[in-house]
């Protein structure tokens, strides 16, 4: 009994402090584990690495790491890190849809959990990076993690859309490449429209999402939090930093119209 390496993400609902109402308390904590059953129902019985997800009042500690019978291989953690930020950004674009915004920071390294409870640095660090660095509503990675992911993301897409590939040309034509870590005055953040700016639409469960309408449902959810505060609120540099951010999201498809659902289902 140790602790593991483990990419433990930190996940609060922005907001919500006073809100009692039960209707609403459980809407959230129905949007975490739905979302993290929609990601277990698309895993291999292969697969090498778990996923467990802990929801507490409108927070939530999510920790992915490498089951205790995988066969190691040193390209695991690269794969274990992807797969985890991937599947946060799914997490992120439920509860976008459901009219909440998010902030969150995660960390990997060392972190013990059972059925009962979790420690470790890793969380401590994903708690520190969303309670005192992250600030606005983003999601930020630990320096370490996010120099990490990011170039392992970029690597993947730099080979993917290289002439060298064999099906480059039957590849969608896009006017630029998304990218899952986004790098912003030396801070690294997890893209929480990836999938949309990617695919323009997809299917989680029983839900449908597409690029242009989670724009419109978080513009809207935004516009409704600037008229609760006045100008002098600093809640409201907040909200303006999110309502760029989104603005500037765009889908990277030249047809994103002709483009097919990307499924996970639940």
């Amino acid at each position: 009994m140790t602790y593991k390496k483990t990419v433990v993400t930190f996940l609060d609902i922005l907001g919500t402090k006073d809100n009692q109402d039960f209707e609403s308390k459980y809407k959230v904590h129905r949007a975490f584990h739905e979302s993290m059953r929609d990601c277990q129902a698309r895993d291999r019985e292969e697969a090498s690495y778990y996923r467990k997800v802990y929801s507490f009042s409108d927070c939530a500690y999510i920790f992915h790491g490498l089951r205790e019978n995988n066969d190691y291989q040193t390209n695991e953690e690269e794969r274990l890190i992807q797969v985890a930020l991937f599947n946060t950004t799914l997490t992120t674009i439920r509860l976008l849809s459901e009219g909440y915004l998010v902030r969150g920071g995660i960390s990997f390294g060392d972190a013990y959990l059972d059925d009962l409870s979790f420690f470790g640095p890793a969380v401590e660090e994903a708690f520190i990076l969303e309670s005192k660095k992250a600030v606005t509503p983003r999601i930020l990675l630990s320096d370490s993690l996010g120099k990490c992911a990011k170039l392992f993301a970029d690597k993947a897409h730099l080979e993917c859309y290289s002439e060298a590939n064999p099906i480059f040309n039957s590849l969608p034509k896009r006017s630029y490449i998304p990218e899952l870590i986004q790098q912003q005055n030396n801070a690294y953040l997890l893209n929480p429209f990836y999938i949309l700016e990617m695919e323009h639409r997809m299917q989680m469960g029983s839900h449908e999402f597409t690029h242009d309408e989670l724009k419109s449902s978080v513009a809207s959810t935004i516009e409704a939090q600037l008229h609760q505060y006045p100008w002098e609120n600093p809640v409201r540099s907040k909200l303006e930093w999110m309502r760029e951010y989104v603005a500037n999201s765009r889908c990277s498809l030249e047809h994103p119209d002709s483009s097919f659902a990307m499924t996970r289902e639940s």
